[in-house]
């Protein structure tokens, strides 16, 4: 009998230690791959005309539709399967400059928008450990070579994205990543460390420029992103 208590109480110990030792929670990356895509495509949230959304993993991606008399236009996120990194204009903008995703089939591009609804947002408070990053081809031909609105980039200029972390409405503080700097215009996916922010329910996202005009910044406000939530 007492052989039978020892083997209860050990068993019982060893449950508790692997309870234990497994992860309260578990982040599930916002990698893009539950979104469905034809192949050589891309995709935006666009219901309603204003702010819609989408989820990947554990995160909430915004997106915004705008209709005017000069068209519709998509800003916030939007999801693509492009790998050729071929460039004629604007309508390119949806594809990375580096051809294709980080891991998987799908990844994401950031627009900014003037209205809003280009956020991401977690349901509860997490600390969210990193992503992956890389120029997008229109923001990278705009800076290679120059375009229409922007100059080509010189040694000096610099392309940079700020990324805003929020609990509630508290900031928790900031990660600045360049995407162009000392005359090198990234092309290849770079992770970019979050865990500095803490425990987070919303990330905001700026594009800053060396080139500027009457009207803002003149580089085109775009970036990707792959893997939100991966470690390094």
């Amino acid at each position: 009998m007492k052989k039978c208590y020892l083997f209860l109480a050990l068993a019982a110990g060893l449950l508790l230690a692997s309870c234990q030792n497994e992860p309260e929670n578990q982040l599930k990356k916002g990698d893009f791959e539950d979104v469905e895509l034809k192949a050589d495509s891309y995709w935006t949230a666009d219901t309603n005309d204003g702010v819609n959304s989408f989820t990947s993993g554990d995160f909430t991606f915004e997106s915004y539709k705008m209709v005017s008399e000069y068209g519709t236009y998509y800003y916030g996120f939007m999801v693509s399967n492009i790998t050729n990194t071929e460039f004629k204009d604007y309508t390119d903008a949806y594809k990375s400059a580096c051809g294709g995703p980080r891991a998987g089939k799908n990844y994401a591009i950031w627009n900014s928008s003037y209205s809003g609804g280009d956020a991401v947002l977690l349901a509860k408070a997490t600390k969210v450990p990193g992503c992956y990053i890389t120029n997008n081809v229109y923001a990278y031909n705009s800076m290679l070579n120059g375009d229409a609105y922007a100059k080509k980039f010189g040694a000096d200029d610099w392309f940079l994205l700020t990324i805003t972390g929020h609990n509630g409405e508290q900031m928790t503080g900031t990660v600045d990543f360049y995407l162009a700097k000392d005359g090198k215009i990234l092309t290849d996916w770079t992770y970019c460390d979050l865990s500095s922010l803490g425990e987070v329910t919303k990330l905001t996202f700026a594009l800053s420029s060396t080139d500027n005009g009457d009207y803002g910044m003149n580089t085109p406000a775009y970036f990707c992103i792959d893997e939100l939530g991966a470690k390094k």
